[in-house]
């Protein structure tokens, strides 16, 4: 018998040997390492190996990179990377971290709690509020404030950060509230909306995304509105359900006006990426409509609107490439890696390929899976 078994045993473990040598291991830390070196060839490939590895061994060094390794950036890459394997450890980790020096791992861990809101962290998170000034870290602690509106201290927050300080955490403030339908804000954001200047164009947008009716007079009376807001205003009075088809169009060939001011053409844009923002297929329609047609500093703006589009509605937006034309995709997904190139939003865009990624995985058809696979390579997932 042990005769017999002997040839079979070394043939096995030539055979194990060979798909071991097909298949060296994963160098893991190295690529963890890697996340920062200058050449953006080398970390982005670092990055892939990393979302490549089994959660079993990606997920305990990163959260060991985060805690512990000597490169600041690193220590922000692996966290980023983290979050898109979804680990059921995440949110008491994410926690720990609200009091880390580094601003950037900060700023994802109230990235991570407006995008998966948790009613344990509000005296944490209002806390924060007291103390947390950087400047690309407040926004994102108001995110997650904003993310748990049934909370009455959210509320009366949330409200007075509206109407006090700089323009820029007001602006912050104003857009969050938008974002997460405070309807509790209504009143002050009409009080905002009602008073030219810098933030009026925001307030209006907050105002048709909340979509509460109590808006319908104030933006109206708002007659006289600058070429500046007039398109936040088309935008917000579609989004409450006024004539949408018609504000659409008039958006958009108010973006394509030959000699039109740049700021103009850029607020239209930023109007079509607000309403396509809140699920109007029609919109993103016109927001790739514009795009044959745009060059130069234009074709930037448009880019990064619709990939601010993509990074708020991942599951739609692919769904919607699906739908498209073969042409009408390909421009999609080009425009879309501009996009991308230029917000550098490293948490929402690591969101969209979890998504993706996802998409692929549970596509019933291979053309799903051929999208979502041209997706995650053409964005350099």
């Amino acid at each position: 018998m042990t005769s017999r078994l002997t040839p079979l045993l070394i043939v096995l473990a030539v055979a194990i040997q060979a798909v071991a040598q097909e298949k060296p291991a994963v160098d893991l830390k190295g690529s963890i390492d890697s996340l920062s070196v200058f050449d953006y060839a080398t970390r982005t490939n670092a990055a892939r190996v990393v979302r490549r590895a089994t959660p079993a061994e990606a997920v305990p060094a990163l959260v060991q990179a985060v805690r512990g390794h000597s490169d600041q950036f690193v220590r922000y890459r692996a966290l980023v990377l983290l979050t898109a394997f979804n680990d059921p450890a995440t949110a008491d980790f994410m926690r720990s971290l609200f009091t880390d020096r580094n601003d950037r791992v900060r700023e994802i861990a109230y990235r991570w709690f407006e995008r998966y809101p948790d009613a344990r962290v509000t005296g944490s998170l209002l806390a924060a509020l007291d103390t947390e000034q950087a400047e690309f870290v407040r926004p994102a602690l108001i995110g997650a404030l904003a993310a748990l509106p049934s909370d009455a201290r959210v509320q009366r927050a949330l409200t007075a950060e509206a109407g006090r300080g700089l323009d820029f955490f007001r602006s912050a403030v104003i857009e969050a509230l938008g974002t997460h339908r405070a309807t509790y804000a209504v009143p002050a954001l009409i009080s905002v909306a009602a008073i030219d200047g810098p933030l009026q164009d925001d307030a209006v947008l907050a105002l048709g995304r909340i979509g509460d009716r109590r808006a319908v007079p104030a933006l109206a009376s708002l007659t006289s509105a600058s070429q500046q807001v007039a398109p936040a205003l088309q935008a917000a009075q579609c989004l409450l359900g006024d004539n949408c088809a018609a504000r659409i169009n008039w958006l958009m060939q108010t973006a394509r006006t030959p000699g039109a001011r740049p700021e103009t053409a850029r607020a239209a844009v930023a109007a079509l990426g607000a309403v396509a923002s809140q699920g109007d297929s029609t919109a993103v329609d016109a927001l790739i409509g514009l795009e044959r047609e745009a060059t130069g500093r234009f074709r930037g703006d448009l880019a990064s609107a619709f990939a601010a589009v993509a990074l708020r509605r991942p599951g739609d937006i692919i769904l919607w490439l699906g739908r498209a034309a073969d042409d009408v995709r390909a421009r999609a997904i080009d425009l879309l890696r501009e996009g991308f190139e230029r917000l550098e939003e490293d948490f929402a865009e690591e969101q969209f390929f979890a998504v993706a990624r996802a998409a692929y995985w549970s596509a019933a058809g291979a053309e799903t899976r051929s999208l979502t696979a041209t997706l995650i390579d053409t964005l350099e997932f």
